[in-house]
C-alpha cells in the first residue's frame, strides 16, 4: 500500500466512522487535494486489495474488517490523554471509595463505549480438592483452595456420578494448573478451567446502555453478541501483557474491543472498552491507555 493509498483509506474510514455511510470518491478528492480520476483509481486497488467494498454500483464504498484493523493499528501507540486531564482523573481515583467501579464509570464517561475492568491475581492459589456433585440440570463444581478459600460453580454439563468420581480422582491436588483430562472427560475439564480462572478473577461492568445509541443497535444480532460478550466479561483466558494495548477488530461479528494491559500489586488486569466495527478508535485507544496507566499510577505529569 502507497503512503496516498493509506491516506485515502485512513479518510475514508474516519469519514464512514462519523456518518455510517458510504463515502463517494468526490469527497475523498476535495479532502486531499486529488483529482476525481486518481481518486477512483486508487479507490479501485484498494477495493481490490480487499479494504473496501462498494454496497451498490452508485454508492461510495464502505470498509472491510481489514481496512478497520489497519486504521486502528495505524494508531499505536496511542495518543494519551493531556497531562492535566490525567491529573485531575487521579485525583478523583484516589478519592472514590471503589477505585475500580469508579474507574470503569470514568472510561464509559470517556469513550461513550461500554467498558469492563478485568483483574486477576498474578499468583494463582493452588488447588487443593475439587468436589463434584450432580445437580438436576448440570454439575456443582466446589474448589478449595489455599488459605482457605472456597469458590463455587455451576456447570452445564450433566455425566452420571461414576464419571464425576473418575473426574475427582484425576483432580487430586495440589496444582496450580488444571491437568490433563482423563479420555472422555475432555468437556467437563474445558468447564473446569474455565470456571476456575472466571472464579480467581474480579470483573466490573459499565455503560452497556451506550450501545444502545450506536445505529449498529438497531439490528437485533448486533445486540445480542455485544451483551453476550458484556456478560462473558470474565471468560477470557489470557489477559492483555502490561502495558500493551491491543485492538481486536471483528473477532465477534461487527465488534471491536480496545484493550489495555496493566499491573498493580499482585494483580494482573486489563481494561476492555466494546463497540462497533465503526469504533472510534482514536478516542477509544486515548482512554483505555491512559486510564490504565492512571490507575497503576503511571500517568503523565
Amino acid at each position: 500500500m502507497t503512503a496516498r493509498q493509506r491516506a485515502i483509506l485512513h479518510l475514508l474510514v474516519e469519514e464512514y466512522i462519523r456518518t455510517k455511510a458510504p463515502v463517494p470518491s468526490a469527497r475523498l478528492a476535495e479532502g486531499l487535494g486529488l483529482s476525481p480520476a486518481l481518486a477512483r483509481y486508487e479507490l479501485i486497488a484498494l477495493e481490490e486489495m480487499g479494504y473496501l467494498s462498494k454496497p451498490h454500483a452508485s454508492a461510495g464504498r464502505v470498509p472491510t474488517r481489514q481496512a478497520f484493523r489497519q486504521y486502528s493499528l495505524s494508531l499505536l501507540p496511542p495518543k494519551p490523554l493531556p497531562a492535566a486531564t490525567q491529573e485531575r482523573l487521579q485525583r478523583a481515583l484516589e478519592g472514590a471509595r471503589e477505585p475500580e467501579a469508579f474507574l470503569v464509570k470514568m472510561a464509559v464517561g470517556l469513550s461513550g463505549y461500554p467498558a469492563l475492568l478485568r483483574l486477576r491475581p498474578r499468583n494463582s492459589p493452588k488447588v487443593l480438592q475439587v468436589h463434584l456433585s450432580p445437580l438436576p440440570e448440570g454439575t456443582l463444581a466446589v474448589f478449595v483452595l489455599e488459605g482457605g478459600r472456597v469458590k463455587e460453580a455451576r456447570l452445564p454439563l450433566s455425566l452420571p456420578t461414576e464419571r464425576l468420581r473418575k473426574a475427582e480422582e484425576a483432580l487430586s491436588g495440589p496444582f496450580a494448573v488444571l491437568p490433563p483430562a482423563p479420555r472422555g472427560l475432555e468437556e467437563l475439564f474445558a468447564h473446569l478451567s474455565r470456571a476456575l480462572s472466571a472464579g480467581l478473577s474480579l470483573v466490573y461492568r459499565e455503560g452497556l446502555a451506550e450501545a444502545l445509541k450506536e445505529p449498529e443497535a438497531k439490528d437485533p444480532g448486533f445486540l445480542e453478541r455485544l451483551v453476550t460478550l458484556y456478560e462473558a466479561g470474565g471468560d477470557e483466558a489470557v489477559l492483555t501483557p502490561p502495558g500493551r494495548v491491543d485492538v481486536r477488530v471483528g473477532e465477534v461479528e461487527g465488534l471491536s474491543q480496545v484493550q489495555a494491559g496493566f499491573a498493580r500489586g499482585e494483580w494482573l488486569g486489563e481494561l476492555v472498552l466494546l463497540g462497533p466495527m465503526r469504533m472510534r478508535y482514536l478516542e477509544a485507544l486515548s482512554v483505555a491507555s491512559s486510564l490504565s496507566r492512571v490507575y497503576t499510577g503511571q500517568h503523565a505529569g
